[in-house]
């Protein structure tokens, strides 16, 4: 039967179509793994709580001049705190001493240099009490390192020609912090337990700063230049609002994770509506072709009937002979779709943004149902057409 139908029929359509759904698929299939990669990513280890914004106040010409400290004082956090739409508020707590972080690793290259220790309430924090904890006894201090550092470092070894870290990798990079005066520096060895984007600085826990500062302390002065403030759930915009308003703004660190995630986003849905579109068309000459040779072969499929075929067995041979192109189709662009998602995710890499590896189930979820579509397309036009020789 397939010799009978499909033998002398002009190709040219059929060819231009299954070029479409090779562009098509191909192009769906690589929008929605970037578009749901950059969606999730850093999620999975970010700790600060949501709706919870780092703020300070924005840096004007009077600063310059000595006008405008950036501190908070006592006054205007409890106003902060009485809002209605704020659920909490607190300063952020801040090293009065010298700091270094020290890596020693064979994985990396060995560096030191200045940092800046900062400790939130834990109530801020998605994460468990007994991995951000710290007591006298403990030889160990367990940090959150900002995530803006790890694409820093992932960007130097990439022009180093060294591989990249992902977090689950650095997670286990020797890391030690320097404390003290030169020449007098105690070493305290650390470990990085979590990202964050909010943060500039790395996170210790609030009782090792405190021990710190008490022992350490270079001067007495509390800085308060930065808060950490949870909105009421369903409230966020109203505090993003009274920020603006009020001359004060979140750290830039904290939004630069968001911009890139929301410039992608925007980026991928041009891509998604175009593979949409591609697709959509690219069906619909494939569908057209199917009723070209249906309308071709109405004297064959009459003769068929009247000789004790049935409509099943006839559609049949349409909707297997559409179902196993499209099949061949989806793998190439599978194949191609993996090549491409390998080439992007390598760049993305060498700016040091490391995205979760392999396929996203979401883009074979797609594929799947593109799949469907398409097979029930068929049936029902193979059925239809087919009855209507009775």
């Amino acid at each position: 039967m397939k010799r009978l139908f499909f033998k002398n029929q002009n190709t040219w359509q059929f060819i231009i179509a299954l070029i479409g759904v090779v562009l098509g698929l191909t192009l769906m299939l690589l929008a929605v793994q970037l578009f749901n990669k950059s969606k999730n990513y850093g999620e999975a280890s970010e700790l600060l709580d949501d709706n919870t914004l780092v703020v300070q106040k924005k840096i004007g010409r009077g600063a310059h001049l000595g006008i405008g400290k950036p501190n908070f004082t006592s006054l205007q956090i409890k106003q902060i705190k009485d809002l209605e739409f704020v659920a909490s508020c607190s300063a952020i707590l801040s090293n009065k001493f010298e700091v270094l972080v020290q890596i020693d690793d064979p994985i990396i290259p060995s560096f030191n240099s200045n940092i800046y220790l900062q400790s939130v309430e834990r109530e801020y924090l998605d994460i468990p009490s007994e991995k951000f904890s710290w007591d006298t006894s403990e030889k160990v201090v367990p940090i959150v390192m900002p995530r803006n550092f790890l694409i820093m470092l992932n960007t130097f070894l990439s022009a180093s020609q060294l591989p990249r870290l992902s977090e689950d990798l650095i997670t286990s990079v020797k890391m030690n912090l320097l404390i003290g005066k030169k020449g007098q520096r105690d070493v305290y060895p650390a470990t990085i337990i979590g990202f964050t984007n909010s943060f500039s600085s790395i996170l210790a826990p609030k009782e090792f700063l405190n021990w710190a500062n008490g022992k350490y302390t270079i001067e007495k002065e509390d800085m308060r230049s930065q808060l950490v403030v949870k909105a009421k759930k369903g409230f966020f915009g109203l505090l993003e609002k009274y920020l603006e308003e009020n001359g004060l703004e979140s750290s830039s660190e904290q939004l630069f994770i968001e911009r890139l995630k929301s410039g992608l986003s925007a980026g991928i849905m041009g891509v998604v509506s175009l593979a949409i579109l591609t697709l959509l068309l690219s069906l619909m000459l494939m569908i057209q072709y199917l009723q070209l040779i249906l309308s071709n072969c109405t004297y064959e499929i009459s003769v068929m009937l009247r000789l004790g075929h049935t409509v099943d067995k006839i559609r049949n041979v349409f909707l297997s002979y559409f179902s196993i192109v499209f099949l061949l189709m989806s793998i190439i662009s599978l194949i191609t779709f993996y090549i491409l998602a390998q080439v992007i995710e390598n760049k993305l890499v060498a700016s040091g943004i490391i995205l979760e590896p392999g396929v996203s189930a979401y883009s074979i979820l797609a594929l799947c149902i593109v799949f469907i579509t398409f097979v029930g397309a068929i049936f029902y036009n193979a059925t239809v057409r087919i009855r209507a020789h009775f």
